[in-house]
């Protein structure tokens, strides 16, 4: 079999068709090869959604006219499907359609009125149009090209050979498949996002306390993936992320805490030491006074000794509400918790009573936060739950890395992390980052009632804390820093500001 020259170059556009990842590239290279094709002057692409055919892209030679490139939006109305427009006939009825010449056509079949107020208002003249149906194997038009003024190797404009028909509905068909491919892959990942968005949304509504945690954290990691594209293409980093990896860690970053979805309510949303405790606690104070009157009426203590008792458990009572919500504990007061914790009353049965139970002073006594230690591993356990739930998602190549950056969220590189303990050599720099936003939205969050919003800069000197301990890589820290001070920084005190208005 002997190849020519056209048809080797049909084949070599084949190929490349198949091999094109980006749509709106894929659209430019699918009208630029059918003009080169059929050497005409200008041309444009439809893409037909909602039965309607919505400019893609648009050339021009003559005019210099080329919108639509890069996936740059044309601001014309779509076409409605018609059957007296020549490209919504091709469509509609999936058939080639060649004019020889637009102003002597006498078949009264297409209204020719749009071109002609094109060529008035422009000084443009069109004469020969082919259009060509995009159709794919299962026969359905995902758009139409239309070709306009073939052109001679003198530069006249004369009728689209015949020929070209069968070549460019050839390349159409390529082009098709290739087109369905890509929809097909955009509409599993739109799929995907939607999930991904459901998904972000179950968990930041599941407590008022996290609103917001996951959609910030998702938008910091994919903010700084931007800054570091951007500043490597300025040649002030030596390093860069793809596409790719930009998706994934995002994709992970909105999925990181889907875990908490398992966790019990009354521990993700304990907002002081003691929870919900502190009505049952005030109560048994109230009965510790009433046994303390009624022993000091039986005359089983003096009146020194039942005011003495009384005002211990007005003591008590303060320290109580002092410590409950405190965001630490300094010395003095933890001091004045454990005597409390050593505190107790005799009822009026001679039972010995303790001021607080053993869960009470535990909970009391907690240094930082409000967690419990028992509360805290119970917390940890959501991202042993967010591997789970993830394990069972089929992500595909293109996101196999997804639940793996979920669920090492909470680990350092130094190993102190939770739940495996990974180090350095096993926490890729997706995974780096987002360790850090997490860290980092969570200190300067403005919707958890159990501690104030802490400041930018000290927020940011956290993290270089984190650094100091072998926790937090240095770099990824560095970068941070300079994305928050030049860019995220005037958004979120806009933000913080907007709360505080509403508030």
């Amino acid at each position: 079999m002997v190849i020519t020259e056209d048809l080797r170059k049909i084949l070599n556009i084949g190929i490349t068709l198949t091999s094109e990842k980006s749509y709106s590239k894929l659209l430019e290279m699918i009208l630029q090869e059918a003009m080169d094709i059929t050497s005409c002057d200008a041309g444009t692409l439809y893409i037909c959604r909602d039965n309607k055919l919505h400019f893609m892209i648009m050339r021009n030679h003559t005019m210099g006219t080329y919108l639509g490139g890069d996936g740059e939006p044309i601001n014309m109305p779509p076409v409605e499907m018609t059957e007296t427009q020549v490209c919504t006939y091709s469509a509609l009825h999936r058939e080639i359609i060649n004019i020889e010449d637009v102003y002597n056509d006498n078949s009264a079949k297409f209204d020719w009125q749009g071109p002609k107020k094109y060529d008035s208002i422009t000084g443009y003249h069109t004469q020969s149009i082919l259009v060509i149906p995009l159709v794919n194997h299962e026969d359905d038009v995902l758009g139409v090209l239309q070709l306009i003024n073939a052109t001679d190797f003198d530069g006249a404009v004369i009728k689209f050979d015949s020929s070209y028909e069968y070549i460019v509905y050839s390349l159409a068909s390529q082009a098709s498949i290739s087109l369905s491919n890509m929809m097909l892959i955009r509409d599993l990942k739109d799929l995907m996002a939607s999930f991904v968005t459901s998904m972000t949304v179950a968990i930041d509504s599941r407590t008022p306390y996290n609103a917001n945690h996951t959609v910030h954290v998702a938008q910091y990691c994919e903010g700084l993936m931007d800054y570091v594209h951007r500043k490597y293409l300025e040649g002030k980093y030596d390093f860069d992320f793809t596409e790719n990896q930009k998706d994934q860690l995002v994709l992970a970053a909105r999925l990181h805490d889907i875990g908490k979805l398992i966790t019990p309510l009354e521990v993700m949303n304990k907002a002081t030491r003691v929870g919900d405790h502190l009505p049952m606690m005030e109560a048994n104070w109230k009965c510790m006074e009433k046994s303390i009157r009624i022993r000091f009426l039986e005359g089983k203590i003096s009146e020194e000794k039942y005011k003495q008792e009384i005002e211990q458990i007005e003591k008590g009572k303060d320290v109580v509400y002092r410590a409950n919500s405190v965001g630490y504990l300094q010395d003095d007061l933890f001091n004045e918790v454990c005597e409390l914790g050593e505190l107790c009353f005799e009822t009026e049965d001679g039972v010995f009573e303790k001021f607080l139970s053993e869960d009470q002073f535990v909970a009391l006594s907690v240094r930082k936060g409000t967690l419990t230690q028992a509360e805290r591993s119970i917390i940890e356990q959501h991202v042993v739950y967010t591997d789970k739930i993830l394990e069972g998602i089929q992500f595909g190549k293109n996101y196999n890395n997804v639940r793996y950056y979920a669920a090492a969220h909470h680990e350092f590189l130094n190993g102190t992390g939770y739940p495996k303990k990974l180090t350095a050599d096993e926490l890729p720099k997706e995974i780096r980052i987002l360790t850090i936003m997490d860290v980092f939205e969570s200190l300067t969050s403005s919707d958890r009632p159990y501690k104030s919003i802490t400041p930018i800069p000290k927020a940011l000197a956290i993290l270089d804390a984190m650094v100091g301990e072998g926790k937090l890589d240095p770099l990824l820290v560095k970068i941070t820093r300079d994305y928050v001070e030049e860019e995220l920084g005037e958004q979120m005190l806009a933000r913080i500001n907007k709360k505080k208005e509403e508030e």
